[in-house]
């Protein structure tokens, strides 16, 4: 039978699971001092102030400060649901648990009320020994329920360990000391943290008795000007009303001889390609195209998907790129909802295409898009002439669509982002003079239509005089022939997910002594940039710069940028940045104020940069752009990108991951409610559930499934079923079987309870052991890559944990161990350790049969 208190504290913490901490600090090597402090002292003013107030309140001075100290942990911590410990003298000699929630919308008054008698309930209930305080709260074992207490008193004890706030309020002149463990504050953040506490307290004190908790917050008025207006100074004036395809059109003008698409023995001039283009864009004025309409790109990568983006563009109507290996009832769907009228396809896919959108009432003509001749039908070539009468085509304003690139949804729908001509146009400038982008650049354009990059790779580049190098579908899955064309073509500019050259990392090492390259600048972004990764690049590549860049598809590609200079020991992870022209970045608390350097905030994006919202959705684009409250500019939008972040103390903004259902896998955009929902569908599947296990370039999609009662799925087969649902980066990497999903006491998913992908499954075939030289080598270097115990002949590299990124260090370990290139295409055609063995084999056996030859 639980007693009074412990019923009492179980009542009140019983969904207190994670205690109140700060972040980790940037710090040099330097080791911390063991503590530090800081204090500030109130004048008599000042005092009797604070006295007259908790006198209007019902309360004592001691109480305001309780209060105070618990909603500055709140904004400081990021959090909306704090316990800290208060000692008021005279009251006891142990701190009790206060529990905070604040409402930015509840009054002032209201909230230190409740306080208030909180706090002496608390303190009629103490007693209970720390161990079950904690218990109640469900913190883990062996973790205190709270570290940091608030003191009020003259005689107040400096206790060792934790964060402690004293208030001697005995004498005619308050007196405020912070102290706190060297390893959480360094002395700078220590008496920012005070400063903030007198001024939050100082706020309460002078709060009219109408204040609201949003009303009254920690920061100074130049530390809010600060946040909003000279960390966003990026106001630049750009030439107003320009349509991005306007932008090539003036290179083709002034250069029209000179090289802008080039993919093998294939080339374009851009007169060539201008004109091409135009050629398209009467084509689909001809079909009823024009602003307003999408046309949808179902195309691989050749020279003619540059002429195909840009004939779009030049009809006026806006291109909306389709991935050819997803599922097709996944395209048929993104088809149906853009009511696109005309889709564009290579030669070699236009029947397939056809039997895709017969289904699909909207599509009235698929036309293939590529060089004359072949035994494609003539009648549905792209670039053929319409005739004298066809109807010229409507030019796009810059207010018009340009694109639309869908990334994953909650509900198992893809959301299809809007980006206008004008936010585009915004960043291609910003690029091109902030990095001297010129004729003598060329991209390797190894990014898919369908990730927002490839906007920037194709018309940016277009647009400085640059040209692009079109890598193949074959060459983008081949690390090796990418790293081969770095070094043997007149590459300048590499831009992509970090995930993506991080597969050409391991390779760096194996190339041959004295081999160059021209690559001079190197863009990241779209996922954590690993902090071994850029001075790997400039190792490989003397003389390139690495730049790190952030933001959102809703935010026309890149809105923010860093240049990475010397890696930094102490960061936990690259920097985010500073926002690029005409930007605007704000880390917030739930009130939507500024937070304080240092402590985790909502990331909110402003300015010229953002997209039209989210096609055929008005809710979900009203719930995501705001009203902006911060810029003074009406009719001002914010995006509320469900990214958490925080300012360090010169402005440049640190990226601490996502807040919300959604998580980024190598770079690819997640919501892990569509694999959940698709999972859903399958037979024999009761619930799903999808998590994130492991961190940035380690992260993997673990999948979990309820079956119904009395079906037993083989996770493999379940595996395979959600792969014809969501795309390939979509797919878990294991699927386990649970038979009831875990939660907490109070209902919630306990995610702590989830099996790991080691503990259960995946399911593995019997063990057959390696019995050749070549298996016996294979499976030691799979079980050291893959950390697993005992590869068999018949284990699967990809339900081992095995993605795109082990495949490339599993080419470089072989290369090490048996001097042998192997293609990554063998990996993914001979999947088991059996199979990939006797590949190996063969192509040892080969290089030593054709040796005397050489």
């Amino acid at each position: 039978m639980l007693t009074t208190a412990s019923q009492y504290w179980r009542d009140l913490l019983h969904d207190f699971t994670e205690p109140t901490g700060f972040l980790p600090l940037r710090r040099a090597a330097a080791l911390p001092a063991a503590r530090v402090s800081a204090s500030v002292t109130w004048d008599r003013e000042q005092t009797a102030e604070l006295v007259r107030a908790a006198q209007r309140s019902g309360s004592r001075p001691a109480d305001l400060v309780v209060a105070a100290w618990g909603l500055l942990l709140a904004t400081h911590t990021g959090t909306d649901d704090v316990v800290h410990g208060a000692l008021v003298e005279g009251d006891t000699d142990e701190p009790v648990p206060m529990r905070v929630r604040p409402a930015p919308g509840r009054l002032l008054s209201a909230h230190l009320q409740d306080s208030h008698r909180q706090y002496a309930e608390n303190l009629r209930h103490a007693g209970l020994p720390a161990e079950q305080l904690a218990a109640a709260g469900g913190v883990p074992a062996g973790t205190p329920l709270f570290d940091t207490v608030v003191e009020c008193g003259a005689a107040a004890a400096d206790r060792p360990g934790g964060m402690r706030l004293r208030a001697d309020l005995s004498g005619p002149e308050a007196v405020l000391r912070l102290t706190a463990p060297g390893d959480v504050l360094d002395d700078a953040g220590a008496r920012l943290l005070l400063v903030h506490a007198s001024q939050l307290l100082a706020a309460i004190v002078g709060a009219p008795v109408t204040a609201r908790l949003r009303d009254v917050g920690p920061l100074s008025r130049f530390e809010r000007h600060r946040a909003l207006r000279q960390w966003n100074a990026t106001a630049v004036e750009r030439e107003p009303g320009r349509c991005i395809h306007e932008l090539v059109e003036r290179q083709a003008a002034r250069t029209p001889d000179a090289t802008a698409v080039v993919q093998g023995a294939d080339r374009l001039t851009y007169a060539e390609l201008d004109t091409a283009a135009d050629r398209l864009a009467r084509r689909l004025a001809a079909a009823g195209v024009g602003p307003g309409d999408f046309v949808a790109l179902h195309l691989s990568r050749t020279v003619h998907t540059v002429v195909a983006l840009l004939g779009v563009l030049k009809s006026g109507a806006a291109y909306a790129p389709i991935d050819a290996n997803q599922p097709v009832e996944r395209i048929r769907g993104l088809l149906e909802g853009l009511r696109s009228t005309v889709v564009l396809t290579d030669p070699a896919s236009l029947a397939d295409v056809e039997a895709v959108t017969a289904a699909v009432p909207a599509v009235r003509d698929v036309l293939w898009v590529g060089a004359p001749g072949g035994s494609a039908p003539a009648q549905r070539w792209a670039l053929a002439d319409p005739g004298p009468d066809a109807p010229r085509p409507q030019r796009a304003v810059d207010t018009d669509q340009a694109y639309v690139i869908f990334t994953s949804g909650s509900t198992g729908t893809p959301k299809g982002v809007v980006l206008t001509h004008a936010p585009v146009v915004n960043l291609i400038d910003w690029v091109n003079s902030t990095h001297g982008m010129g004729p003598d650049d060329r991209v390797l354009f190894v990014t898919s239509l369908g990730f927002d990059l490839s906007v920037y790779d194709v018309f940016g580049v277009l647009a400085a005089g640059g040209s692009i190098r079109v890598a193949s579908d074959a060459e983008v899955r081949d690390p090796q022939r990418l790293l081969s064309i770095l070094d043997s073509e007149p590459i300048t500019f590499w831009d992509s997910a970090p995930a993506a050259l991080q597969q050409l990392e391991p390779l760096f090492a194996l190339r041959a002594p004295g081999e160059r390259s021209t690559l001079r600048l190197v863009f990241l972004s779209g996922d954590w940039v690993p902090l071994t990764l850029p001075d790997a690049v400039r190792a490989a590549f003397p003389g390139s710069r690495v730049v790190a860049l952030g933001g959102a598809t809703e935010a026309a590609i890149w809105s923010n940028s860093f240049p990475v200079g010397t890696v930094d020991p102490a960061w936990a992870s690259v920097p985010y940045g500073r926002p690029i022209d005409n930007a605007h970045y704000y880390v917030l608390d739930s009130a939507l104020r500024p937070a304080p350097v240092g402590a985790p905030g909502d990331l909110y994006i402003g300015g010229d940069c953002l997209a039209l919202g989210y096609h055929g959705d008005p809710a979900l684009t009203a719930g995501k752009f705001l009203p902006d409250h911060l810029s003074g500019r009406p009719g001002a939008r914010l995006y509320r990108t469900g990214d958490r972040a925080r300012y360090w103390a010169d402005g440049t903004i640190e990226f601490l991951g996502r807040q919300d259902h959604q998580v980024k896998v190598r770079g690819f955009r997640i919501e892990l409610g569509e694999i959940e929902a698709a999972l859903a569908t399958l037979p024999g599947v009761a619930t799903a559930l999808a998590v994130v296990h492991g961190e940035r370039a380690d992260a993997q999609i673990v999948a979990y499934v309820v079956p119904e009662p009395g079906v037993y799925p083989d996770p493999r087969h379940v595996r395979e079923e959600v792969a014809a649902l969501v795309p390939a980066y979509m797919v878990p990497a294991h699927v386990l079987t649970i038979d009831a999903v875990p939660v907490t006491a109070n209902g919630k998913l306990d995610r702590r309870a989830l099996p790991a992908p080691g503990e259960s499954g995946p399911v593995r075939p019997p063990y057959v052991p390696p019995a050749t030289a070549a298996e016996q080598a294979i499976a030691a270097i799979w079980e050291e890559l893959l950390l697993v115990d005992r590869v068999g002949l018949d284990d699967n590299f990809f339900d081992l944990g095995g993605h795109s990124l082990l495949i490339t260090q599993l080419i470089a370990r072989l290369k090490a161990a048996l001097e042998i290139d192997v293609p990554v295409r063998t990996v993914l055609d001979h999947q088991t350790a059996g199979a990939f063995a006797a590949a190996v084999e063969a192509a040892l056996i080969a290089e030593l049969e054709t040796a005397p030859t050489a």
